[in-house]
C-alpha cells in the first residue's frame, strides 16, 4: 500500500495514532492490565479521530428516521443529526487520497478499548476513490435519557487500512480432531508454563510468556507477526 494523503482544513478533527494508554487500564491494580499483550497491542490499531473540545448529547428515546429526537449539548460545530434513526454523525474534514489510484479501503469502528457508556461508533468499510470526500463516521446511540460525554481528546474512531482484495475469499478449514503440535510433550510443556504462570502471578510478578512467544524455561514457542504498531501521522502544516 503506498502512502496515504490525508486533506482537511484542519478545523474540525484531529488524525494521530491511537495512544497506548487507557484511563480505565491505569488505574488497574498496579496497573495489570498493561502487563495483557494482546490488549496492549490491540489499543494502538488504527489513526485516532478526535476533537479539541468536548462532545455531549442526549437521545430522547424515540426511534424515527427525523432529526428531532437526538439533542446536542456541546460541541455542535463537529456534529450533525440529520441521519436519524438514534445515529449522530460527525464533522471530520478528514478526505482521503491515494495519488497511485490503487484500490484500498478503510476499516472504520470503535477505538480499540475506549468505552464510553450509551453509544457506540458504527463500524463501516469506505473506498476512498469511490467517496471522494470526507470520512464520515456516525455513532449509534443505545441508551436513551443518558447525557453522553466524549471528552476532548478521546478518539471517536479507528480508522485501518485494509486490502479487501487480500482478504477476499480467505479460506479457512474446520477441522474434526487436534492441531499438529498437540501431542504428550505439548501437553507437558503447556501445564509446567501455566504452573509457573501460576507461580510468577502469585508472588506479584509478570510472565510474559505470551509476549516473548516462549515455554516456562524461555526458549523459543511460536511467535508474533508484530509486537508493536506503528502507524505514522505527519502534519505538513502548523497545528494550533
Amino acid at each position: 500500500m503506498s502512502k496515504v494523503n490525508v486533506y482537511t482544513g484542519g478545523e474540525y478533527a484531529k488524525l494521530d495514532q491511537l495512544p497506548l494508554q487507557r484511563d480505565w487500564m491505569d488505574i488497574t491494580f498496579d496497573r495489570h492490565a498493561y502487563q495483557c499483550f494482546p490488549v496492549s497491542l490491540s489499543n494502538r490499531i488504527g489513526w485516532g479521530v478526535s476533537y479539541p473540545e468536548d462532545i455531549a448529547f442526549v437521545w430522547d428515546g424515540v426511534n424515527d428516521s427525523t432529526a428531532d429526537h437526538v439533542k446536542i449539548l456541546s460541541g455542535e460545530k463537529y456534529l450533525h443529526t440529520g441521519r436519524g434513526n438514534r445515529t449522530i454523525s460527525f464533522n471530520t474534514d478528514l478526505t482521503f487520497y491515494l495519488e497511485s489510484g490503487e484500490d484500498w479501503s478503510i476499516l472504520t469502528m470503535p477505538a480499540p478499548n475506549y468505552f464510553i457508556r450509551g453509544a457506540q461508533c458504527i463500524t463501516t468499510v469506505i473506498s476512498p476513490t469511490a467517496l471522494q470526500g470526507e470520512i464520515p463516521i456516525a455513532w449509534m446511540i443505545t441508551e436513551p435519557n443518558v447525557e453522553i460525554t466524549i471528552p476532548a481528546g478521546t478518539p471517536i474512531a479507528s480508522l485501518v487500512p485494509i486490502s479487501l482484495s487480500e482478504i477476499q475469499n480467505y479460506p479457512v478449514s474446520v477441522k474434526n480432531g487436534k492441531p499438529p503440535y498437540e501431542d504428550d510433550s505439548w501437553n507437558e510443556k503447556m501445564r509446567a508454563r501455566g504452573d509457573k504462570s501460576q507461580e510468577l502471578n502469585m508472588s506479584g510478578k509478570w510472565t510474559h510468556f505470551y509476549r516473548d512467544a516462549v515455554d516456562h524455561l524461555g526458549n523459543a514457542m511460536g511467535g508474533h507477526e508484530a509486537k508493536k504498531i506503528v502507524m505514522k501521522v505527519d502534519y505538513e502544516f502548523e497545528q494550533d
